[in-house]
């Protein structure tokens, strides 16, 4: 049976981890993951699921810095699994020395590893050749360097990225100021290996370039918001090419005001990532405007 892991390599739980309500609204997602740190989203590592002829990939949904697979993919999980999708997520990353491990702060490497041997688990219990991949901001980039390093481009038909930190992050200047006292950078990249090999430039960054960011027989979309405080349209776009499709949401839906958080409850664009992975064209989503910080979307696909 599929693990009940907080890791892809750590010890496997005698039981399962409680299931959350399902939401749609990040700040109830936020509220409820803080009060039950060990929960997952409804749908997520169900033991014995089996793809459907309709959706034969598994969906693996892979979280960003800090945040549980609950606080990131309640509300996605959810539409996903309504849909009959079977879908997966793991908490990989975990750092310690402190009360409670921080999530996805480890150096990317290996996590990017990490992510690799979840893949292998949720292909072996499924019995499928492949996986798509939806990942917010951290998620977005670890995957690539799997991809394009690990084999990856052997077991993954789509890499969605939603806000994804595809070429590193500046946060408007704020890392380009810290990498600028070399003895600061050092300490904050030793406490936390992301902030290092997540920014514009980083070692890792260039690394997972090296041969190019994509590679071929996997498809790629990127959906960023010209309203994310947190990662530039720029620093989310792949290099054009055949397989490669860059949206940024107000091109679509000029009234949505998603900010970084909010992206992954964003009704226009979960009917976006609907569309890639169920095979149809990427069709405009019927607008609905969203807020920043608050967004009630609906768990109708």
């Amino acid at each position: 049976m599929l693990m009940w892991l907080a890791s892809a390599a750590g010890p496997a739980s005698a039981t399962p981890p409680p299931t959350g309500p399902p939401q749609v609204n990040w700040n109830n997602a936020f509220a409820y993951g803080l009060a039950n740190p060990d929960a997952i989203p409804p749908g997520m590592n169900k033991p014995g699921c089996v793809p459907s002829p309709r959706h034969p990939r598994p969906v693996v949904l892979v979280n960003g810095m800090f945040e549980s697979s609950y606080v990131s993919w309640s509300y996605l999980s959810t539409r996903l699994t309504a849909q009959g999708y079977c879908v997966y997520g793991t908490d990989y990353g975990r750092g310690t020395g402190t009360q409670l491990p921080l999530l996805q702060v480890n150096a990317l490497t290996e996590s990017a590893a990490e992510i690799g041997r979840f893949i292998d688990v949720v292909r072996r219990e499924t019995g499928a050749d492949t996986v798509d991949l939806v990942g917010h901001s951290e998620g977005g980039l670890v995957p690539l360097y799997y991809i394009n390093h690990l084999g990856g481009d052997r077991t993954v038909h789509d890499m969605i990225g939603i806000a994804p930190i595809t070429n590193g992050v500046r946060l408007y200047g704020l890392l380009t100021e810290l990498r600028s006292d070399p003895a600061l950078a050092q300490r904050v990249g030793d406490a936390l290996p992301i902030v290092r090999d997540g920014a514009v430039g980083s070692d890792f960054v260039r690394a997972t370039a090296r041969g190019g960011m994509t590679r071929p027989g996997v498809r790629y979309l990127t959906i960023s918001s010209r309203h994310d405080l947190v990662v530039e349209t720029r620093e989310s776009a792949l290099p054009s090419g055949p397989s490669v499709t860059n949206i940024v949401i107000q091109d679509y839906c000029p009234n949505d005001l998603a900010d970084h958080n909010t992206l992954a409850y964003d009704e226009n664009i979960a009917s976006l990532v609907d569309d890639r992975l169920a095979e149809r064209p990427l069709t405009a989503p019927h607008c609905r405007p969203v807020a920043p910080f608050v967004h009630n979307a609906s768990l109708a696909p």
